[in-house]
C-alpha cells in the first residue's frame, strides 16, 4: 500500500531523469517530459488529490488541467475532465519515492517514457517493469518563483454536488437497513454519525460561495474516498469485530468535517497572530490525512490494527477559553479498575442494554448501588472502557473521599463539559460559543445546578444530539463526594424534584445516558429509590442466576492459579468466605500471594484466611483488615513498628490531599523534632508502608499519591471499636505538624518566577507546556503546603509560639508574594480568603503590637486577593506587574513589597491610598437583600420570583436558585445560624428554605390577604414575623408553618416593614399610615403609645441588639431614633442627599444606621449624634431598595433597581476614599469646550451653570469661575484675541465674559443651543430652541438687525464666517440655512439631505465650506456658494454627531458624538484619518481644533475635557487610505500627560501590521495589543475611567485622573527584570 503522498510534487522518470510537464492549457494537450533546468519551472509542478485504494487525481498546478488517458489509450494528455490513477510504490531497489502510475480502469497500462530526448511524450504501455515506467514522485516546497506565495492555493474546481448526493444515497441505501435491524449496537451508532457528517459535507458545499483551499479540498476528497471504500466493504465492516474501527472512522470523519466547515475561522485567527496560514493549514491537514490513510488501509484489509491509534482532534480558535473551565484532574477513567474478563457478564449486559435502549420508555439514568466492596467501581470503569472504545463515552467522573480538598462536587459539570467537548467537535464549538458569548454560569459558578442547566442548553443545540447516538456519562462513587450537602443538588436534579429542576428529564437530550454508582446511603436512597425514570440495580440483591459467587470464584482463580499450589476447591472455599464482597476477595488474594509479606508462605496464609470465623457485612472487611495488619506487623515486632504505623497513617489520614511517598517523606523531614525518639523521622517508615500494598495505593512507587485501595479502610482505622490497637486518632497534633512542615517547605522551595515563564504577554492558558512546568518546578509537597498550610494552622487547637512565628515570617518577606504566585499558577487561589480568615481568628484575642501588625497584614493580603485574584489567575506575571502597583499606597502590602519590583507599572498620579469600600458588584435584579450573621453569605430576592444565595467574598452564586414562588420576592432574611432563609412574596405567602439543600422546609405560610412586604426571623429561629399590604402583622411557627394566634391589627394602611427584638418578645412595625407600633409577641397587644412624627410613609424599621432603640426611616427624608423604654423620640434629616429613604438597617450594637436612598446612594449615620459617618457610598445607578449590615459590622450589603447588589467594606468607608477629588470650579457634565486661537487657553461650560478657563500647558484654572447662568451652559465661543468668551444657556440667555466682567444678552424665549463670535470679536450670533437666530453687538449687548427666522424647528447649531458676512444655521427640521449677515436673507438655497436632524455645525475660516453633524451619525460637507455637497457623506459614528470643527487649512474635520468617540476626517477623500479617539465615558458634547491643527479638545457628559495630540494619535492600517495618510504609527504609548512616561521598548509589544485601533482598557481593565498580548491591567474598581489618561491625551480636565509611568516598565520577554532581589 502507498503511504500518503505529498500535495505538490514533481514527477520524474527514473531512467532518463526527465520531468513530466504540460506546455500549455490547451485541452487534451499531451504530457511531455523535459530535461530539467537548474531553475525549476512552475510548468513541472503537479498536485495530487488522493482517494481510497491508492487512487489519485493528478492535476497540473499552473493550468489546473488533469492528467487523462487520451483515447485510444496510447498516451497521456491534459484536460479539464478528471481521471483517476493508481500510484503504486515499487521496490526500494529502484530508488526512494519511486512509483508505477497505472490507469484506473485499464490497470495493465502505465505511464511510460520511451526516450530521453527533450519533449518526449508520456505514453501508456503494457510494459514490463523497468526504469522507463518507474517514476520518482518528490515533494516540492510550494510555492515556487512563478507562484505568488502570499495567495493560498485555490482549488478552482469544486466537488460535483450531484455526485455527492448520489454517493450519499448509495451510503444510506447500503447501511440504513443494518441500522434499522441492529439499532442498539456500536456499529449502528457509528454509521449514524457518518451519515450526519455526510449531510454536513453536502450542506457546506452547497452553501459555501467560496472556493476551497487546495489543502482543504484534498482533505475533502480523501474523506469522500473513505465513504466510497466503506460502501465497497459493507459486509466486512459491519461486523462485531470491526465495531471499534468503525467508531474511530466515524469520530475522525466528524472531526475532519468540522475542521473543513470552520477552516476560514482559523485562517482569520492565524492571520491575527501573524502566522503563515498556508503552512499552518498544510501541517494540520497532513495530520488528518495521515490518520485517514491508516484507516483507509484498515478498511481495505478489513483489519482492526488502526483502532489503537488516537483520533486526530483539531483545536478550535476558542480552545483557550474552554481551558479556563474548572477541571477536576485525576477524576477520570482508571483502566486498572475493571472486572476480570468473563465476570459480571449479566450486570455489564444490563447496563449496555440501558445505554442503547431507544424506545419511548427508555430510561436515561441508571443507579448501580451496593455496599462497600461489592465491585461497583470496577463495573463502572469496565463499562467506561467498553464505551470509550465504541466512541460512546462522553465522560467518566469519579468522586474520591481522599480528594475532598479538590471540591470535586463544585467542578462536576464543568469537568464533564470539557470531556464532552473532547468527545464531539460540535459540542466543543457550541460550548466555546456559550462560554465566550453566553452567560458564564458554567465557567464561574460553583452551583452544580446552574452548571448543568448551561451544559444541557449546549447539548440540546448540538446537531449530533438529534441523531440519537448514545452518549454515556458515568458518575462513580457519588457517596464519596463528602457530606450530604455536597451532593444534595445533584441528587435533586436526578430525582427531578419540584422547586429545583422539575423539567430535568424533559430538558435532558434523549441520547444522553447517565450511570451513577454509590453505596445506598440514606440520603441517596431517599432521593433516588423507587423513581420511575431511574433504573436501579442493587449488587446486594442480584438474582442468584447471575452467578455472583461464580464471578468471585473466577476472580480468585485468576489471581491464585499462577502460584500453582491451589486447586478448584480452594477457590471455592475463598469464594464462599467472601460472601460476594469483591473487595474482600481482592484483599485476601493480594495477601495470600504477596511475596513481600513478612511471615509464612502462601499456603499458610491461605489457611489462616479461611479459618477465621465467619462474619457478614462490614465485619467481613474489618476482619480481613486486622488479619493483614497483623501479618504486616508480627506480634514480636509490633511494639516497635506500631508507633511508626500510627504516626505515618495519622499523617496520611490528616492530609487534606493524598501525597506520594516522595512528598510524604519530604513533608515529614520538616516535622518539628520534639525529642530524639521522634517517630516522624524513623527510617523504617518507608519499609512499613511498602508492606501495605494490599491496603494502600502508591506504596510501590515514589510518585503515585498514597491512598486506600478501598474507602472502607479509612473508616476502619478511624473507628476505635472496629480497629482496636490499630486505631488512628487524627487529632490536632497532626495538623500542627503538617502546618509546621508546610511553612518550612515553602521557606525552602518558593522563589520568584518559579515556572520560568518567558513572557508577560501570554495568559496562563496560552502557555502550551504550563502543566509540564508546574510538574517540573513546583514539587507536590510545595503545592500541598501552599494550598493547605492555613487550614492545618487553624485546625491545630494549640498555636504554639513557634508556629505563630512561622506565620509572622511568611508575612514579613517576599515569600508571601511567591506563595500567591504558586497558587495562581496551580489555579488554587479560591481558598485563600477563607483560609486566611481562619488564621486571623487565632490572633484576635491578643492586642499586642505584634498581633495587631499581623492582623493588618493578613487582612491586607485578603483584600489584595479579593481584588486581584482574576488578574493573577489569568496571567501570573501580572501579580507583580499589574496587581501590586495598584494596591492602595497606604496598604501594608504596597508599602512592604513595591520597592522590590521597580520594573512594574508606576502610578504617576491618581493613585488611591485606601482600599475601596466597594468590594463586589453582583449583577442581579435584586429587590431585597439580607446578609448572614457571619457575613459570608448574601441572600437576595428578585422580582422574577427567585431567591439566590451569594458568596460575599467571591460574588459567585452559592447553591441553586430557589424558584417555588408565584410572585415577586418582596423581602428576605436569613436565620442566625445561616441555615434557613425566609422569603416573603407578592402573592401574600411566606416560605422557609434550607440554605444548604435549597429545599423548602414545611408548607407555605398562608394567611395574608395581600402582598407580604417584610419578613424577619427571631434569633432563636422559633418564630417568623411578616408584615403585609393588608395592614396586618403575622406571627408564625418556623417549624410547622402555622400561624400563632391572630394577626396583629391596628395600622390603618399597609405595613411596610417589621422587626423583632433579640429576645423575641417584641415586634416593631412601620406603615404607610406614617406610624411605628410596638407589639408584645405573647399577648398580641400593642405596647406603649403609637410612635408618630414622620410626615410620610415609614419605609424601614430596625431594633438594636439590646432592644433599647428603635430606628425608623421615612419617605420624608428623616430618620427617627426612639428610646424604646422611655419612648423618647428624636429626628434627624439626611443632609446633603436628594433621595428619599427606601431601606434601612441598624448595626448590632445599635450605634449605626445604614440607609439606602432613592438617589442610588447609601449613607451611614451615628444614632447618638445624628451625623453622617464618613463619606456617602456611591456605586448604584438606581434606587437602593434594600440595605443590611453584617452582625460583625464589617460589611454593608445593598440591593438596587439597577439590577446590582453591592458589598461594601464598612471599615474603610469611614475614611475618605473617593477615587479622585472633585475639581474646584465644576461639579457636573461638561457640555461645551473651545480653545483659543493660540492654543494656550481652553474654556469649558458645564451643566452646573458655570464657565471655566484653563491654561493648556499648566493644566490650572485661570481666574475665577464665571457664574451668571441659571441653567446648563449649552455652547461656548472665544474671540480670536482670546479676550472674550461667549456662552449660551438653557436659561435662554447669552453671556459675554472678559477676564473680569460679563453681561447678559436677553431676547430668546427658549434655551440657547449655540453661540458663535466673529473673527473681529464685534458680533455674536446665537441660536435657540425657539427656532430663531439673533445677531448681537459684542460691545453694547444690543441685537443687530432683525431676528433670523425660517426654520420650522429648534435651531441646534450656528456658525459665522471669518469675514462676518455669512451665518450658517442647522435645525432639527433636517435643514441647513446660509444667511447674509448684513441683510438677514438666505444667501443660497436650503441644504437638505438628511435622514436625521442637524445636531451640530461649523464653517471654514474662508466661509466657503460648511460641515454639519446629524442625529443619524453622519457628517456632511457643503459648498457654501453652490449649496452642493462636497465629497461623500462621512460615516463611522453610531450615534448622533453632537459637535464638528474644521481645521484652518480646511483639510480636516473633527467630529464628536453621543457614541463617546471623536473622529478626524480628510475632506479631500471623504475618509476617516487615523484611529477613533476613545477615552470619554459619556457622550462627547463639544469638539474644537487648534489653529495649527495639532491639538483637538473635546468635552463630554462624563464631566471631563480631553486634549488630544494629533502627532501621537496613530493612523489606522486601512489599505483604502492613501500612503500619505498612513504614515503615523504607534511609536509611543503613554497613559500620562508626560511623554517621558511612554512605554519603553514599545516595538516589542506592537506589531505594526496588526496595530489595534486603540489601547483603551477593555471592560475588565486589560490593555491588550496585537494577538491579544497582555500589557497590563488597571483595576477599574480603583479608578474613575472618565478621568484617566489614555494614549493621545496630553491633558484631561480635571487633572486628577490616573496617570501611569511606563518608562521603566519591564514587559514581554523582559518581564522578569521587574524584580530586584537586592531591594528591601
Amino acid at each position: 500500500m502507498t503511504s500518503s503522498l505529498p500535495r505538490i510534487v514533481t514527477i520524474e522518470n527514473v531512467r532518463y531523469q526527465n520531468r513530466a510537464t504540460l506546455p500549455n492549457a490547451n485541452d487534451l494537450e499531451p504530457l511531455y517530459c523535459v530535461i530539467p533546468d537548474p531553475e525549476m519551472s512552475d510548468l513541472e509542478l503537479w498536485e495530487l488529490f488522493p482517494t481510497s485504494a491508492d487512487r489519485y487525481q493528478i492535476r497540473h498546478l499552473k493550468f489546473q488541467h488533469y492528467a487523462v488517458a487520451r483515447y485510444p489509450f496510447k498516451d497521456v494528455g491534459g484536460a479539464k475532465d478528471k481521471c483517476w490513477w493508481f500510484i503504486e510504490r515499487v521496490d526500494v531497489e529502484h530508488g526512494q519515492d519511486t512509483y508505477v502510475i497505472r490507469h484506473n480502469d485499464q490497470t495493465n497500462l502505465c505511464w511510460y517514457l520511451d526516450s530521453g530526448s527533450n519533449n518526449a511524450p508520456v505514453e501508456l504501455r503494457n510494459a514490463p517493469l523497468d526504469h522507463r515506467c518507474i517514476w520518482k514522485i518528490a515533494q516540492h516546497p510550494y510555492p515556487v518563483h512563478a507562484v505568488d506565495s502570499t495567495i493560498p492555493p485555490q482549488a478552482h474546481t469544486s466537488l460535483d454536488s450531484r455526485w455527492l448526493a448520489e454517493l450519499a444515497a448509495t451510503f444510506h441505501s447500503t447501511f440504513d437497513g443494518y441500522i434499522e435491524a441492529h439499532p442498539s449496537t456500536a456499529a449502528a451508532a457509528a454509521l449514524k454519525i457518518l451519515g450526519y457528517a455526510f449531510k454536513m459535507i453536502i450542506e457546506h458545499t452547497e452553501s459555501s460561495n467560496q472556493q476551497l483551499d487546495l489543502y482543504v479540498s484534498n482533505l475533502l476528497v480523501k474523506i469522500i474516498g473513505i465513504y466510497e471504500a466503506l460502501c465497497q466493504k459493507e459486509n466486512s465492516i459491519v461486523t462485531p469485530a470491526m465495531e471499534e474501527l468503525l467508531n474511530k472512522i466515524a469520530r475522525q470523519i466528524l472531526e475532519c468535517v468540522d475542521y473543513i466547515m470552520y477552516h476560514s475561522e482559523k485562517v482569520v485567527f492565524w492571520k491575527r497572530l501573524g502566522k503563515d496560514t498556508i503552512r499552518e493549514t498544510r501541517i494540520e491537514i497532513d495530520y488528518f490525512i495521515a490518520v485517514l490513510n491508516e484507516l483507509s488501509e484498515c478498511i481495505d484489509s478489513s483489519s482492526r490494527r488502526g483502532d489503537d491509534g488516537p483520533i486526530q482532534i483539531h483545536r478550535i480558535v476558542q480552545e483557550m477559553d474552554l481551558s479556563s473551565l474548572d477541571y477536576a484532574t485525576g477524576a477520570g477513567i482508571n483502566t486498572s479498575k475493571r472486572c476480570l474478563p468473563g465476570t459480571r457478564i449479566k450486570v455489564l449486559s444490563k447496563i449496555t442494554d440501558f445505554v442503547y435502549a431507544t424506545g419511548d420508555d427508555a430510561k436515561q439514568i441508571f443507579w448501580l448501588s451496593g455496599t462497600a466492596g461489592k465491585g461497583k467501581s470496577a463495573i463502572a470503569h469496565t463499562i467506561a472502557g467498553q464505551f470509550h472504545r465504541q466512541g460512546a463515552l462522553g465522560s467518566c467522573f469519579c468522586f474520591d473521599r481522599t480528594r475532598h480538598a479538590d471540591r470535586r462536587h463544585e467542578k462536576i459539570w464543568s469537568t464533564i463539559a470539557r470531556d464532552l467537548a473532547d468527545h464531539d467537535p460540535l459540542i466543543r464549538r457550541e460550548l466555546a460559543r456559550v462560554v465566550i458569548h453566553g452567560t458564564s454560569d458554567i465557567k464561574y459558578t460553583e452551583d452544580p445546578t446552574r452548571q448543568w442547566e448551561r451544559l444541557v442548553s449546549v447539548l440540546r443545540n448540538v446537531g449530533t444530539a438529534k441523531i440519537l447516538v448514545p452518549v454515556l456519562i458515568i458518575i462513580d462513587a457519588l457517596d464519596e463526594s463528602g457530606e450530604t450537602g455536597t451532593r444534595a443538588q445533584i441528587l435533586r436534579m436526578f430525582a427531578g424534584e419540584s422547586g429545583m429542576m422539575s423539567q430535568f428529564m424533559a430538558k435532558l437530550p434523549s441520547n444522553i445516558r447517565i450511570l451513577v454508582t454509590s453505596r445506598p446511603l440514606p440520603d441517596i436512597q431517599d432521593a433516588l429509590d423507587g423513581l420511575h425514570h431511574i433504573e436501579r440495580l442493587s449488587l446486594d440483591n442480584i438474582p442468584p442466576s447471575w452467578s455472583e459467587h461464580d464471578d468471585v470464584k473466577l476472580y480468585i482463580a485468576a489471581q491464585l492459579t499462577p502460584l500453582r499450589i491451589f486447586q478448584d476447591n480452594d477457590f471455592q472455599a475463598l469464594a464462599l468466605k467472601s460472601n460476594g464482597v469483591f473487595e474482600w476477595a481482592r484483599l485476601a488474594c493480594f495477601h495470600i500471594k504477596d511475596r513481600n509479606s513478612i511471615g509464612p508462605k502462601a499456603r499458610f496464609r491461605f489457611d489462616n484466611v479461611v479459618s477465621v470465623g465467619s462474619v457478614s457485612g462490614i465485619g467481613l472487611l474489618d476482619q480481613m483488615y486486622k488479619h493483614v495488619l497483623k501479618e504486616v506487623m508480627p506480634k514480636k515486632q509490633r511494639k516497635h513498628v506500631l508507633p511508626i504505623f500510627c504516626s505515618v497513617m495519622g499523617h496520611i489520614l490528616t492530609s487534606l490531599e493524598p501525597l506520594s511517598m516522595t512528598a510524604l517523606v519530604a513533608m515529614r523531614e520538616h516535622f518539628p523534632r520534639e525529642d530524639d525518639t521522634d517517630q516522624e523521622h524513623d527510617p523504617e517508615m518507608e519499609p512499613v508502608l511498602r508492606l501495605m500494598g494490599a491496603l494502600l495505593i502508591g506504596v510501590e512507587d515514589d510518585r503515585t499519591p498514597i491512598r486506600p485501595l478501598h474507602a472502607s479502610f479509612y473508616d476502619f482505622l478511624m473507628a476505635k471499636d472496629r480497629s482496636g490497637e490499630f486505631y488512628i486518632d487524627a487529632d490536632a497534633a497532626y495538623h500542627y505538624k503538617l502546618a509546621f512542615a508546610s511553612f518550612h517547605v515553602m521557606k525552602a522551595e518558593l522563589r520568584f518566577n518559579i515556572c520560568q515563564l518567558e513572557s508577560s504577554y501570554l495568559p496562563n492558558s496560552a502557555v502550551v507546556d504550563i502543566q509540564n512546568r508546574i510538574e517540573e518546578y513546583i514539587s507536590p509537597q510545595l503545592q500541598y503546603s501552599c494550598r493547605f498550610w492555613a487550614v492545618h494552622y487553624a485546625k491545630a487547637v494549640y498555636c504554639s509560639d513557634s508556629l505563630s512565628k512561622e506565620v509572622e515570617l511568611l508575612f514579613s518577606n517576599k515569600n508571601l508574594l511567591f506563595w500567591l504566585e504558586t497558587l495562581s499558577l496551580t489555579n488554587h487561589l479560591t481558598g485563600v480568603v477563607a483560609g486566611l480568615s481562619s488564621v486571623m481568628s487565632c490572633f484576635v484575642e491578643s492586642d499586642s503590637d505584634n498581633n495587631i501588625w499581623l492582623r493588618k497584614a493578613i487582612m491586607d493580603t485578603n483584600r489584595f486577593v479579593q481584588m486581584f485574584a482574576s488578574t493573577m489567575l489569568r496571567s501570573t506575571p501580572h501579580l507583580y506587574l499589574s496587581a501590586l502597583p495598584f494596591a492602595p499606597t497606604s496598604s501594608w502590602i504596597f508599602q512592604t513589597f513595591t520597592t522590590m519590583f521597580p520594573g512594574a507599572v508606576t502610578i504617576a498620579a491618581g493613585s488611591r491610598s485606601t482600599w475601596p469600600s466597594l468590594q463586589k458588584i453582583i449583577h442581579y435584579n435584586a429587590s431585597c437583600t439580607a446578609i448572614s450573621p457571619d457575613g459570608r453569605k448574601i441572600v437576595s430576592g428578585s422580582s422574577d420570583g427567585t431567591v439566590r444565595v451569594w458568596d460575599a467574598d467571591t460574588g459567585l452564586q452559592v447553591g441553586s436558585t430557589l424558584r417555588d414562588c408565584t410572585g415577586s420576592i418582596t423581602s428576605v432574611t436569613i436565620s442566625q445560624d445561616g441555615r434557613r432563609i425566609v422569603s416573603g412574596s407578592w402573592d401574600g405567602t411566606v416560605r422557609v428554605w434550607d440554605a444548604d439543600t435549597g429545599r423548602q422546609i414545611c408548607s407555605t405560610f398562608q394567611g395574608h390577604g395581600d402582598e407580604v412586604t417584610s419578613v424577619v426571623i427571631s434569633q432563636d429561629e422559633r418564630r417568623i414575623v411578616s408584615g403585609s399590604r393588608d395592614g396586618t402583622v403575622g406571627v408564625w411557627d418556623a417549624d410547622t408553618g402555622l400561624q400563632i394566634g391572630f394577626s396583629l391589627q391596628g395600622h390603618t394602611n399597609a405595613v411596610t416593614t417589621v422587626a423583632i427584638s433579640p429576645d423575641g418578645r417584641r415586634i416593631v412595625s412601620g406603615s404607610r399610615d406614617r406610624t411605628v407600633r410596638m407589639w408584645d409577641v405573647d399577648t398580641r397587644l400593642q405596647i406603649g403609645t403609637i410612635l408618630q412624627g414622620h410626615r410620610d410613609m415609614v419605609t424601614s424599621v430596625a431594633i438594636s441588639q439590646d432592644g433599647r432603640r428603635i430606628v425608623s426611616g421615612s419617605d420624608d427624608g428623616t430618620v427617627c431614633v426612639c428610646e424604646a423604654v422611655i419612648e423618647l423620640q428624636h429626628y434627624f434629616t439626611l443632609q446633603g442627599h436628594t433621595g428619599l429613604i427606601a431601606s434601612m438597617a441598624i448595626s448590632l450594637d445599635g450605634r449605626r444606621i445604614a440607609c439606602g436612598l432613592l438617589d442610588g446612594t447609601v449613607c451611614v449615620w451615628d444614632t447618638d449624634t445624628g451625623l453622617e459617618i464618613g463619606t456617602t457610598l456611591q456605586g448604584h445607578t438606581g434606587p437602593v431598595t434594600s440595605v443590611t449590615i453584617s452582625q460583625d459590622g464589617r460589611r454593608i450589603v445593598s440591593g438596587s433597581r439597577d439590577h446590582t447588589v453591592c458589598v461594601w467594606d464598612a471599615g474603610t468607608r469611614l475614611h475618605t476614599c473617593s477615587i479622585c477629588s472633585t475639581f474646584q470650579g465644576r461639579t457636573d457634565s461638561v457640555t461645551s469646550v473651545t480653545i483659543s486661537q493660540d492654543g494656550r487657553r481652553i474654556v469649558s461650560g458645564s451643566r452646573d451653570h458655570t464657565v471655566c478657563m484653563w491654561d493648556a500647558d499648566t493644566r490650572l484654572q485661570i481666574g475665577s469661575t464665571f457664574r451668571g447662568h441659571t441653567s446648563s451652559v449649552t455652547f461656548l465661543a472665544i474671540s480670536q484675541d482670546g479676550q472674550r468668551i461667549v456662552s449660551g444657556s438653557e436659561d435662554g440667555t447669552v453671556c459675554v465674559w472678559d477676564a473680569h466682567t460679563g453681561f447678559t444678552l436677553r431676547g430668546h424665549t427658549s434655551s440657547v443651543t449655540s453661540v458663535a463670535i466673529s473673527q473681529d470679536g464685534r458680533r455674536i450670533v446665537s441660536s435657540s430652541r425657539d427656532g430663531t437666530i439673533r445677531v448681537w453687538n459684542a460691545d453694547t449687548g444690543k441685537q443687530i438687525g432683525s431676528t433670523l427666522q425660517g426654520h420650522r424647528g429648534s435651531v441646534a447649531s450656528v456658525a459665522i464666517s471669518q469675514d462676518g458676512q455669512r451665518i450658517v444655521s442647522g435645525s432639527w427640521d433636517c435643514t441647513v440655512y446660509v444667511w447674509d449677515a448684513d441683510t438677514g436673507l438666505q444667501a443660497c438655497s436650503t441644504l437638505q439631505d438628511y435622514t436625521g436632524s442637524v445636531a451640530s455645525m461649523a464653517i471654514s475660516l474662508d466661509g466657503r465650506r460648511i460641515a454639519c453633524g446629524s442625529w443619524d451619525g453622519t457628517v456632511r460637507v457643503w459648498d457654501a456658494d453652490t449649496g452642493l455637497q462636497i465629497c461623500s457623506t462621512l460615516q463611522g459614528h453610531i450615534d448622533a454627531v453632537t459637535s464638528v470643527a474644521i481645521s484652518k487649512d480646511m483639510q480636516r474635520i473633527v467630529s464628536g458624538s453621543r457614541d463617546r468617540t471623536v473622529r478626524v476626517w480628510d475632506t479631500t477623500i471623504g475618509l476617516q484619518i487615523g484611529s477613533t479617539l476613545c477615552g470619554h465615558t459619556g457622550s462627547v458634547t463639544s469638539v474644537t481644533i487648534s489653529q495649527d491643527g495639532r491639538r483637538i479638545v473635546s468635552g463630554s457628559e462624563d464631566g471631563t475635557v480631553r486634549m488630544w495630540d494629533m502627532d501621537s494619535v496613530p493612523n489606522s492600517t486601512d489599505d483604502d487610505l492613501p500612503a500619505e495618510l498612513r504614515h503615523l504609527r504607534y511609536d509611543s504609548i503613554y497613559f500620562s500627560s508626560n511623554p517621558t512616561h511612554a512605554l519603553q521598548s514599545s516595538t516589542l509589544f506592537i506589531d505594526i501590521s496588526h496595530s489595534p485601533e486603540s489601547f483603551l482598557p477593555d471592560p475588565d481593565g486589560w490593555v491588550t495589543g496585537p494577538g491579544g498580548r497582555l500589557l497590563f491591567k488597571i483595576p477599574m474598581e480603583f479608578v474613575d475611567r472618565s478621568r484617566m489618561y489614555v494614549p493621545g491625551n496630553t491633558l484631561v480636565i480635571p487633572n486628577d485622573g490616573l496617570q501611569l509611568d511606563l518608562s521603566r516598565f519591564a514587559h514581554g520577554e523582559s518581564w522578569h527584570m521587574c524584580y530586584d532581589p537586592n531591594r528591601r
